[in-house]
């Protein structure tokens, strides 16, 4: 006969849960000794952990002071609470520097590694002349009466190149000049690279993008060069070198060359 529970449960008690097995007691003391770890060194950081060295790459004009100001880091600063996205925006809020790169040297040492930007070009409008280097970040801006152009060699210590043609639409210091058009940019900032890597930007005082498909440079001792559009860029400005060279040679003052087509320039002098 089957076997019936009682109307009164009062007669029966609750199991006991079983003791906690091996495993659960396990990662509960690496839980405990991570918890204790991770509070030592907080206690460590706050107390002992300072950044007390740091180094910086890569700056010339800008002072190691300048820089450690626009990151933000003070003698507070703790080994582990160092932010790189914050003293990267810190840095790059001064419009001289662009941040690389940081290198953490423990326990109380950071370097950083920065690039300057450099005053390449200069543009004059309404009234006044801006410096720019080669990405479009303005950099200084000083009234055309006060022979800006000059105060800007002077102050970068090479000649600077003119660039004409921008029709920007904003340039103000400290942002990055907005160009009458994306073409009109984008051969601003070929224009300047390749020539920087050719090591060509010293001998050319004018660049012309009114029409970004009929480009034009002036060199600083006359000769003015057409280039067409940006298509193989590094032939023609390549080409340009080589031919102007041998004209110097020749003793030839200014004059024209048709370099549009790459590894082929056509001369035609000044005065013929």
């Amino acid at each position: 006969m089957a076997q019936q529970f009682p109307q009164d449960f009062s007669s029966f008690q609750q199991a006991a849960p079983p003791p906690p097995t091996r495993k659960h007691s396990g990662i509960i003391s690496v839980v405990a000794v991570l918890v204790l770890i991770l509070a030592i060194l907080v206690i460590l950081n706050e107390s002992l952990l300072k950044i007390h060295n740091i180094a910086v790459v890569g700056n010339q004009r800008v002072t190691w002071n300048e820089v450690i100001e626009a990151a933000g880091l003070k003698r507070t600063t703790g080994y582990f609470t160092v932010n790189e996205a914050d003293i990267a925006a810190g840095i790059e809020s001064n419009r001289y520097l662009i941040f690389e790169r940081l290198e953490k040297h423990f326990p109380d040492s950071l370097t950083l590694y920065v690039r300057e930007r450099v005053p390449r070009v200069y543009v004059s409008e309404m009234g006044a002349v801006y410096a720019l280097d080669d990405e479009g970040m303005v950099l200084e801006r000083k009234e055309q009466g006060q022979n800006g152009e000059d105060l800007f060699k002077t102050a970068a210590n090479e000649s600077m190149i003119v660039v004409t043609g921008l029709k920007p639409k904003d340039l103000r210091v400290g942002h990055v000049m907005t160009a009458g058009s994306t073409n009109h940019m984008n051969a601003y900032r070929e224009l300047l690279t390749e020539l920087k890597l050719q090591g060509f930007s010293g001998q050319v005082s004018e660049l012309n993008i009114t029409d970004p498909d009929s480009l034009y440079l002036v060199t600083t001792d006359g000769y003015t060069a057409h280039l067409g559009d940006l298509s193989n860029l590094r032939a023609k400005i390549g080409t340009v070198r080589a031919v102007v060279a041998k004209l110097r040679e020749m003793e030839k003052k200014g004059g024209m060359l048709e370099a549009s087509k790459p590894g082929e320039a056509i001369y035609t002098p000044a005065n013929p």
